[in-house]
């Protein structure tokens, strides 16, 4: 499954990368996130519990960021197991720097299901994700407007 897209968000690039970079910040932005935990400075350990169609269960899992150009790019390596499936996905993320201290963030990258969370279909696990991507990007804006207006 492709995961790709855009988002804009409203502060200067330096402030995305550190928001990006909090695990503190990650654990209240990402929908259904139960826990994050930084294992180094490139890696972290995190469950999450999801609910797609009819079928629901918590996925422990690990982050692993690489590729890293601050505050420029970075590359994302997810894996995740649960007694429902697993996932294993590799992304990119860039953030480019816009007019009137905005920053223009662009993802990509790949994913893999299997288990049970398979069964459900690759359009709804695909709307899932989509979802919860906005959702979590909308509230790390709302994190960095009142950082930024503090």
């Amino acid at each position: 499954m492709k995961i790709e897209g855009e988002y804009v968000f409203d502060a200067p690039r330096e402030e995305v990368w550190k928001v990006v970079r909090d695990p503190e910040v990650l654990t209240t932005c990402v929908p259904s996130v139960q826990s994050v935990s930084k294992v180094n400075e490139n890696e972290f350990t995190g469950e999450i519990v999801l609910r797609i169609g009819p079928l629901s269960g918590a996925f422990g899992g690990r982050v692993t960021v690489g590729n890293e150009v601050p505050p420029e790019s970075c590359t994302l390596t997810v894996e995740g197991t649960g007694k429902i499936g697993f996932l294993k996905g590799v992304g990119n993320v860039v953030l480019v720097e816009q007019d009137g201290g905005k920053t223009l963030m662009k993802y990509s990258g790949e994913a893999q299901i299997g288990g049970k969370v398979a069964s459900v279909g690759q359009r709804l696990f695909d709307s899932v994700s989509k979802g919860m991507i906005k959702q979590g990007l909308d509230k790390l804006n709302d994190i960095l407007v009142k950082r930024m207006a503090a």
